[in-house]
């Protein structure tokens, strides 16, 4: 008895963190570069029942925990929005960022504006790195002209400053989401350069003017709310039930 008001305890407390989950990517549905977060469950070692005979009657389920967390990478629609700093990837790969503590984070939000030095940065005040990881400064008090070509390449009043390029996590590696829409390895897969070690391409075209939507889908994610809350009170009104009949059981053996 007390093992199935475990196991429906863990199964509610699961489905509380999915539909956190859920409703953290419904919340970010307008962000621009948000990848759709997903969880998957395991049981715990289940515990195999036998009878008098050594023979294997069934099998009881101990309850359920985390698995993984991983994320959909499929690409977001593209929006146009004429802004010359804004620059959307087609394809796989992230747009380095070193964020003001020295670390090195990667982002699809191509949203980028001109601090008051001159770097290159995100809304955030992460910096955008080139294809060598160094900060994009440019002298705004002299620029008139900004183009960023299919192939990454920084122009300034025609002229050639610096390259874009796109970083992409090794495959298998556990990517973890940071801060808002940044992402890194997890501390599993911490090596070298920041924790970091990233395969390097130019095989995906950049647009300029163009950000990339999320790739949320409100009404997948509202379905999944939905099956969610009714999974949870279908466990509640389980354990409820055994809690009830373990009571029952217990006044009994008081008479």
């Amino acid at each position: 008895m007390l093992r199935g008001i475990y196991a429906s305890g863990s199964a509610m407390k699961m489905q509380g963190i999915q539909q956190e989950i859920l409703a953290d990517n419904l919340a970010n549905i307008n962000t621009s570069g948000y990848k759709t977060e997903n969880i998957s469950f395991r049981s715990f070692v289940p515990r195999v029942v036998r009878g008098d005979d050594d023979q294997v009657l069934g099998v009881m389920n101990n309850g359920v925990n985390v698995h993984t967390t991983n994320y959909n990478f499929e690409q977001g629609p593209l929006r146009i929005t004429e802004n010359p700093l804004d620059i959307a990837i087609t394809g796989t790969g992230f747009f380095p960022v070193e964020l003001p503590d020295g670390d090195i984070q990667y982002t699809r939000n191509g949203h980028f504006t001109i601090d008051r030095e001159g770097f290159v940065t995100t809304l955030h005040g992460d910096k955008l790195l080139d294809e060598g990881l160094a900060p994009i400064v440019i002298d705004i008090s002299s620029s008139k002209d900004i183009t960023v070509t299919k192939d990454g390449t920084f122009l300034i009043d025609g002229q050639a400053m610096t390259r874009l390029s796109t970083f992409n996590f090794p495959q298998g590696a556990g990517i973890v989401r940071m801060t808002g829409d940044k992402y890194d390895l997890g501390d599993d897969n911490m090596t070298m350069n920041n924790g970091v070690v990233m395969i390097q391409s130019n095989a995906d075209l950049f647009h300029q003017g163009f950000l990339e939507d999320s790739n949320v889908s409100a009404v997948k994610m509202s379905t999944e709310m939905i099956k969610t809350m009714r999974s949870y009170e279908a466990n509640q009104k389980v354990m409820k039930s055994q809690v009830d009949t373990l009571r029952l059981i217990m006044d009994i053996g008081r008479i």
